[in-house]
């Protein structure tokens, strides 16, 4: 990091105090095949359907696409039953919290989220000249509701939630929802990230929208394609806001044509595609129960999940596992922050992947120098 006397003289110190991003790899640009199992996608492709309203919109990419989405809106809102003026698209649901962050904060506001969780959270703020303000999870991995809400200062402007949260994957339950949506003060945004909203719903957890209703003050909730929808490369999120009021806040940041003709079809062909989306969870859930169990046999307490990854404490040091993995053609992630320096991250693949990953553990467990044991601990 630059501080201000070093930082070049066309940066923002907000932005020079920010580390440089560390982009993922991209597996299919290394040398050899990989196991992409660090990035949290879906194994599979789309829905035929998906890839047939795709190439139909193709051969229309000379024109620019509805900068509003107003099918997608419509499609979406009798869905959740929110309004379609206060939905809001974006390149993936990433950007859309860097711009609410980036919207809604002055210098020295503060934005409170839970550690670890998603790291956009606080690197927004930062950009933003805003104070980070971190609060431990639960040592189940879940939110701790109430000192999220405790944690309220007359500056915070933000309280961000992942549920379920990442990257340890497990869900918080309606009556912690519910003290959360209606415990956090009405001045302050609260802003849910439901990345994960499918593969939760899927596992009966509690449905967030319903207990929104109960809210006083203004909230976004935040869903993407990338996930269950297995639109990860087209890259499309959206906002269900509170009001139109809140959705035309984050649109004044919003550039045009943000989601494009490509993707607006995509999205609308994989909605309707339910069989393709039950495929997709039906597997998901079977195999994240084989590496569950597998992964016990091996003497390993995975944390518990609902989501299409899984974390693990380890005996030795994380980065060294996710060597060895690399090194038996398979990419996972560790974890970047909470202080811990034991637990990786895989994503949920199909069985062929579940077998490379118990293999390819089994070897490494065998001969990999160890650590003090720490799998115990809580998450941070």
């Amino acid at each position: 990091m630059q501080d201000s006397t070093t930082r070049p003289p066309y940066m923002r110190s907000s932005v020079a105090a920010v580390a440089p991003g560390g982009n993922p790899t991209y597996a299919p640009a290394l040398p050899r095949r990989m196991r992409a199992l660090h990035l949290n996608e879906c194994p599979f492709p789309p829905s035929p359907k998906v890839v047939e309203a795709v190439r139909e919109a193709a051969a229309k990419a000379n024109r620019y696409p509805d900068a509003q989405a107003r099918a997608l809106a419509g499609a979406l809102a009798a869905r959740t039953g929110v309004d379609p003026a206060a939905i809001v698209f974006g390149t993936g649901s990433e950007e859309l919290l860097n711009l609410t962050t980036l919207l809604a904060l002055d210098p020295g506001d503060e934005v409170i989220a839970s550690t670890p969780s998603f790291g956009r959270y606080m690197k927004s703020t930062q950009l933003a000249g805003g104070v980070p303000v971190r609060v431990k999870l639960q040592p189940d991995g879940r939110n701790d509701v109430k000192a999220l809400v405790a944690a309220v200062t007359p500056r915070t402007r933000i309280l961000y939630c992942a549920l379920p949260n990442n990257p340890t994957g497990w869900i918080n339950d309606r009556d912690e929802v519910e003290y959360l949506v209606t415990a956090t003060p009405p001045g302050v945004l609260l802003a849910i990230d439901e990345a994960y909203f499918e593969y939760a719903r899927h596992a009966g957890g509690p449905d967030v929208l319903a207990a929104l209703k109960k809210r006083r003050g203004p909230w976004i909730v935040m869903r993407t394609f990338s996930k269950a929808y297995c639109l990860a490369g087209l890259r499309l999120g959206y906002a269900l806001c509170s009001s139109p009021e809140v959705a035309g806040a984050i649109q004044r940041g919003r550039t045009a044509f943000n989601a494009n003709a490509l993707v607006q079809a995509a999205a609308l062909a994989a909605l309707e595609d339910e069989a393709h989306l039950k495929m997709v969870l039906d597997s998901c859930a079977a195999e994240r129960d084989r590496l569950d169990a597998g992964l016990r046999r091996l003497g390993l307490a995975p944390m518990r999940t609902v989501t299409n990854f899984m974390s693990i404490p380890v005996p030795m040091k994380a980065a060294s596992v996710v060597k060895g993995m690399e090194e038996r053609g398979i990419l996972i992630g560790a974890w970047a922050e909470g202080g811990r320096d034991d637990v990786i991250r895989i994503s949920i693949g199909g069985p062929e992947d579940t077998d490379a990953v118990l293999a390819a553990m089994t070897e490494i467990l065998a001969v990999a120098p160890r650590q003090p044991a720490s799998a115990q601990r809580a998450p941070a």
